[in-house]
């Protein structure tokens, strides 16, 4: 059908939804080409090929500094995605303090806000956490395959993600969501 086909008020529609495709084919274009970032780089005085490619993931601290999760590296790694203007988030926090503080000598816990250090430690401060946090201002969650908040990514102890979770994890969710992929 062409637009002269169209009745004139119509246009606005055609044209919105010629205009949200070609935005779409932009972004996945864009995020298949690495979304405009350059690749990580192995840590220094650390053998590369040792670290499994979450390893190698740089996010920046509270304190405006920067660190990797190679210090997660041998055992699983659970990485927990959220902000401070989430409710799922702040609900959910408490929880993951829990298998925390019952599971982290095994299973490693780090949260990373997709928000400003400020707000981030707000919420942190608020719901008591303390296992390990940062700042997400990488993208880290879009490219472990997150999309909403919160996000919950599996990490199993090489490295390589086993399962990306979109939406509230209780305790119960959360522990058996590791029994699951780690058999803990």
């Amino acid at each position: 059908m062409s637009l002269a086909a169209v009745p004139r008020r119509e246009h606005w529609r055609t044209w919105t939804v010629w205009g949200l495709g070609l935005y779409v084919i932009g972004a996945v274009v864009f995020l298949a080409l690495g979304g405009g970032r350059s690749g990580s780089s192995p840590l220094p005085g650390t053998d590369a090929a040792s670290l499994g490619p979450v390893h190698l993931i740089e996010y920046d601290t509270l304190d405006g500094g920067s660190a990797t999760l190679a210090d997660q590296a041998g055992r699983p790694l659970v990485i927990n995605f959220f902000a401070s203007t989430c409710a799922p988030c702040r609900e959910e926090m408490p929880d993951f303090e829990t298998f925390h503080q019952n599971f982290g000598n095994e299973i490693a816990v780090v949260g990373l806000a997709v928000e400003g250090a400020r707000p981030a430690r707000t919420i942190i401060e608020e719901t008591g956490v303390t296992f390990e946090t940062g700042l997400d201002q990488r993208d880290i969650m879009i490219d472990l395959g997150g999309f909403g908040l919160p996000t919950t990514v599996f990490v199993d102890p090489v490295g390589n993600v086993v399962e990306t979770h979109t939406g509230l994890l209780t305790y119960e969710a959360l522990l058996a969501k590791v029994q699951e992929h780690f058999g803990a």
